[in-house]
């Protein structure tokens, strides 16, 4: 069984590589010139920060299964995470969430804390998203006050909802698995784990912003992490779309006003997170096999 899920990611892997360098070929003239005015110490410096929202995330997911009484360190997460990073650039949407709760669960995460775990990620994630993006547009780009408000109002209500829902949720499985007593989480654990999100987002906005200044556009912050947040996390919603691709750009050019030949430009962020992922993969592969074999 384990020879098998090697070969597949092994086989992965060399199709995610193969795609790049395809596309190395055929559209790397046009990549290049995005690329060519900026020094290499920036664009690498860019991948190292690129790296930022990646621990935000593995971030809460520790915050979040610690409130649910899983006893799990941010080391375990992330060894989880480098793991299966690559699978969100598989179509469906739910493989880098499934692959990833597979390795929790092999670390002894429970499935009732990993099925808490996904409905959390979404209630708090979506909204955290769409407040930022509104709350950075209406002050940036005209869009209506009001959107505020209403992202605003949609925050409070799952701070408010989310915790006696969620609660309910845990005491039914376990009573329904006979387990023992649930773990509730607490105030300052959704406090936790808002700060985490608002983390997220904002800080990977800004490797976004920071991409598209280095390659020489000019935008402001505001608009490029608002626009980045609100059409970003919508854009993970498209389930033919691995990792929004196709849906996110399209959405964005709209935003900023450009042409459609501004299309390669946004595109080509993915290059950056990408060369993040198979270095995470790598480490995950070479690094993290020779440490537990010891």
């Amino acid at each position: 069984m384990t020879y098998n899920k090697n070969l597949v990611s092994r086989v992965y892997l060399f199709v995610v590589v193969a795609i790049v360098i395809w596309l190395l070929v055929d559209r790397g003239s046009e990549m290049l010139d995005l690329f060519s005015t900026s020094h290499p110490v920036l664009l690498v410096s860019l991948v190292v920060f690129a790296f930022l929202p990646f621990f935000a995330n593995t971030a809460f997911w520790t915050i979040a299964l610690k409130e649910l009484g899983e006893e799990i360190t941010w080391k375990q997460v992330n060894e989880a995470a480098f793991k299966t990073t690559l699978t969100r650039y598989l179509p469906g949407g739910i493989w880098l969430f499934a692959s990833r709760s597979l390795a929790l669960k092999n670390e002894g995460v429970a499935t009732h804390s990993l099925i808490v775990l996904f409905g959390l990620e979404n209630l708090l994630a979506i909204p955290i998203a769409v407040l930022i993006g509104s709350l950075l547009l209406a002050a940036s780009y005209g869009v209506p006050a009001w959107t505020v408000w209403v992202s605003l109002s949609l925050l409070a209500t799952i701070a408010v909802s989310a915790r006696p829902i969620l609660d309910k949720f845990m005491t039914w499985w376990s009573k329904r698995k006979v387990l023992g007593t649930p773990k509730k989480i607490s105030n300052s654990g959704i406090l936790k784990m808002y700060l985490s999100l608002f983390l997220y987002w904002l800080v990977f906005g800004t490797v976004f912003y920071t991409y598209l200044r280095s390659v020489g556009q000019s935008i402001e912050w505001t608009t490029a992490v608002g626009g980045f947040s609100l059409f970003w996390r919508i854009s993970l919603f498209a389930p033919f779309a691995p990792h929004g691709l196709g849906v996110f750009e399209p959405s964005f050019i709209a935003l900023a006003d450009w042409t459609m030949n501004a299309l390669l430009l946004v595109g080509a962020f993915r290059i950056v997170l990408l060369v993040r992922d198979l270095l995470l993969t790598g480490i995950a592969g070479f690094f993290m096999k020779k440490s537990s074999q010891t």
